[in-house]
């Protein structure tokens, strides 16, 4: 058997109870904590990219398909589920501004 500061051919250091108390959280698994989440704001952001980029990805294919580009079966089927995400996209953002321009409305207490 070996010395009680070696297991299995590595070194233990002893460390105090306040050394440990230092160490950063750990869950269960030993696994660090989850990072916080980013601010509202980056989430609203990286909606309205992706959805100005789809757009430019759509109105890029459609110009190739205007100029005569043939898709196959398979590319016209990604076409079509971009295009849904897109206006899925829209919808939702417009019932939030529309939403948002209520809720300012209210709180004014003004008629635009």
């Amino acid at each position: 058997m070996g010395s009680p500061d070696r297991f299995e051919g590595q070194v233990r250091t002893l460390r105090t109870f306040k050394t440990v108390l230092e160490v950063r959280p750990r869950s269960a698994h030993g696994a660090p904590p989850p990072p916080a989440p980013p601010p509202a704001s980056a989430g609203v952001r990286g909606v309205l990219e992706r959805a100005v980029t789809a757009e430019r990805n759509i109105d890029a294919l459609l110009a190739a398909a205007a100029r005569g580009k043939t898709f196959s079966p398979a590319e016209l089927l990604a076409l079509q589920a971009t295009v849904f995400r897109y206006s899925q996209t829209v919808e939702i953002v417009s019932r939030v501004a529309d939403r948002l321009v209520g809720a300012v409305k209210q709180v004014m207490g003004t008629q635009v």
